[in-house]
């Protein structure tokens, strides 16, 4: 049965154009998933993410994701898109440990008005994770996780910091199906709401935007859901989207209410090999 378990990393694969984090995107942060049994595979996935966060125009992006555990131990190294993550705990319940993720930034957009603005360099994060999982005993595909995490920017990019909580529940349906479904919240701090949703005097003046402070408080609340098929022992296909919906300053922000949308929706599907 450890098929079963490696179509959910293949499902953390096919929505990593969101979770924590997608290729271009990345934006719509990481869900992190246990995975008991899986000792190895390579996955990637394409979608469409929006341009930006807060953008109504979307574009194509393809990321991969992998994961490998240390001998006959629960602890692993995992990839998602631009996110590497090493749980150091022995546990199939319990996992935390370091986060190292790339952050893309703004630039050559296609929303004309908002490409006036400053570019927004891409920057290094770097954290820590935790998560829950709760597994039943009948079928180990059925679970409920949840999960922390906290990233802070080294690069001096946007020099601020981003704590998310998720939890998402997997049931099965089938022998080879599995469905699930999640909620996850992101709150940012002043540097960051600041770096991407504020506008200062000077953007003002480049845009024609009206200046805008961006304070630290909730970005974004996501609902994922995905559908994962086992299609043999090493094969293993996903599909899924998220919705994400930007709140409090980073909706009011004329970035997002005057150029682009609140609502942001992202949609993907993967492929995974395990051996």
């Amino acid at each position: 049965m450890s098929r079963k378990y490696l179509a959910v990393a293949l499902a953390t694969a096919a929505i990593c154009m969101a979770l924590g984090q997608a290729a271009r995107a990345q934006q719509a942060g990481g869900i992190v998933l246990e995975l008991p049994e899986v000792r190895n595979y390579v996955a990637v996935s394409v979608g469409a993410i929006p341009d930006y966060m807060g953008s109504d125009d979307y574009t194509v992006g393809i990321a991969p994701a992998g994961l490998i555990k240390f001998g006959s131990t629960e602890r692993f190294a995992r990839l998602i898109a631009t996110e590497l993550s090493v749980n150091v705990l022995d546990s199939r319940s319990w996992n935390v440990g370091p986060v190292i993720n790339y952050r893309f930034g703004r630039d050559d957009v296609d929303d004309t008005v908002v490409d006036r603005l400053r570019d927004v360099d891409g920057t290094v994060e770097v954290g820590i994770f935790g998560g829950w999982t709760w597994v039943s005993d009948e079928d180990l595909r059925h679970r409920f996780t949840t999960s922390v995490q906290f990233v802070h920017d080294v690069a001096s990019e946007h020099e601020g910091y981003l704590a998310s909580v998720s939890a998402r529940y997997f049931k099965p349906v089938t022998r080879p199906l599995t469905l699930s479904i999640g909620a996850a919240v992101t709150y940012g701090s002043s540097d960051y709401m600041e770096t991407y949703f504020g506008v200062d005097s000077n953007n003002a003046a480049r845009s024609g935007l009206s200046q805008f402070d961006a304070d630290a408080g909730l970005r974004d609340v996501r609902i994922p859901i995905m559908a994962i098929y086992s299609l043999s022992p090493k094969w293993h296909i996903a599909g899924g989207m998220i919705y994400q919906r930007l709140v409090g300053d980073a909706s009011d922000s004329p970035i997002v209410e005057d150029r682009g949308s609140a609502n942001q929706f992202y949609a993907g599907m993967g492929v995974a090999y395990a051996w």
